[in-house]
């Protein structure tokens, strides 16, 4: 008990120092809190301020509830396993491509002018953010300037490595933001309507960006959700046109064989006419089976085609974000405060209490 209360007495001592040390010392603290003060309004004066820009649409799909069965298909196109279907995707796929490699790659690589000069945006994001001196660091990267391919099956091995860079600098500084409206209720359910918001410190960049991102995902999302549906109203089409240029054929090969036998009479004449009517009437009769099939596998690749409509979309100026003068005023006072009178309790008590 002796001991342990002669420990508590060593430390109402140790404060009581520090307290008299701090408190003999407040003029020059006054003078470094108001020094820390000064620099933190500057370092928010003459911060970059960040531009956001934000996209929202509604994404309408059929459910697949009211599939169409286009197996009566199969014999007429060729084909086997033909059918209606929906592609049922959720949000969650919607997110993933929009935050995946090939859809932000893809929006970065198209062109755009920024500061009266055209160039690839991923260029500028070069420039904006001055990564050229960074890659110099990189032996792999030395001779790198800037991209030259529009196309990302075309990137170099340099091209892929500073594409990498960019995506990942955008995702680590949570640049691109995502999300799904959300219905408030006993249970959670999406208001169907998408967000996205990208921010920069270039407006014009930021602007950009977000348009051609949503362009390209529901581009992509589009044409992969009915790549089936297409394919089958392609093949079905093409089956359609086949038939009718052979009816065609047919059409006109009887209709010369007539001319030759007016007013002749021949059986082997008259055979071959009654041969291409009867062609002719099967003809037709397939073609417009085939048409009305082409009239449903288009009317299910219309119905499966995904719907963008646009909410709202970013126009300037942007919404802007900088850090205040006076808050980033009040925490340098702060920290500078802390800092030095840190400095000063080990300055006069690392030789006796404080662990050196």
């Amino acid at each position: 008990m002796q001991k342990k209360s002669v420990e508590l007495n060593d430390i109402g001592k140790l404060f009581k120092n520090i307290y008299n040390l701090l408190l003999s010392k407040w003029k020059i603290i006054v003078i470094i809190c108001f020094l820390g003060a000064i620099l933190g309004f500057g370092f928010a004066q003459f911060q970059k301020p960040i531009y956001i820009s934000k996209y929202s649409f509604i994404l309408n799909e059929n459910d697949g509830s009211t599939s169409l069965n286009l197996s009566s298909l199969a014999g007429l196109a060729g084909i086997a396993g033909i059918a209606g279907g929906s592609n049922n995707v959720n949000e969650d796929k919607l997110l993933y491509l929009a935050n995946s490699r090939q859809i932000i790659g893809s929006t970065l690589v198209e062109k755009a002018t920024i500061n009266g000069e055209e160039k690839l945006m991923v260029n500028h994001f070069i420039d904006i953010y001055k990564l050229a001196k960074g890659f110099k660091s990189d032996t792999c990267l030395e001779n790198f300037t800037y991209f030259i391919h529009a196309d990302l099956d075309k990137f170099t091995y340099q091209e892929n490595k500073v594409l990498d860079i960019i995506i990942k600098k955008i995702n680590d500084n949570k640049q691109l933001f995502i999300d799904t409206k959300k219905k408030t209720g006993i249970v959670i359910q999406s208001a169907g309507i998408i967000t996205m918001e990208f921010k920069s410190i270039s407006e014009e960049f930021s602007k950009y960006f977000i348009e051609n991102l949503y362009r390209n995902l529901s581009d992509y999302y589009t044409n992969r959700t009915i790549q089936r549906q297409y394919k089958n109203y392609v093949l079905i089409k093409e089956r359609a046109d086949s038939i009718k240029s052979v009816l065609f054929e047919k059409e006109n090969y009887g209709a010369d064989i007539f001319d030759k036998n007016v007013r002749v009479v021949r059986m082997a004449g008259k055979v071959d006419l009654e041969r291409t009517r009867r062609d002719v009437q099967m003809l037709s009769l397939m073609y417009a089976e085939v048409l009305k099939n082409l009239e449903i596998a288009k009317f299910t690749l219309d119905n499966q085609t995904p719907f963008f409509q646009t909410v709202d979309k970013p126009t300037l100026p942007l919404e802007k974000k900088k850090l205040s003068r006076l808050i980033s005023a009040i925490v340098g006072s702060i920290i500078t405060g802390i800092i030095f009178s840190f400095y000063l309790i080990r300055k006069n008590f690392k030789k006796s209490v404080l662990p050196q």
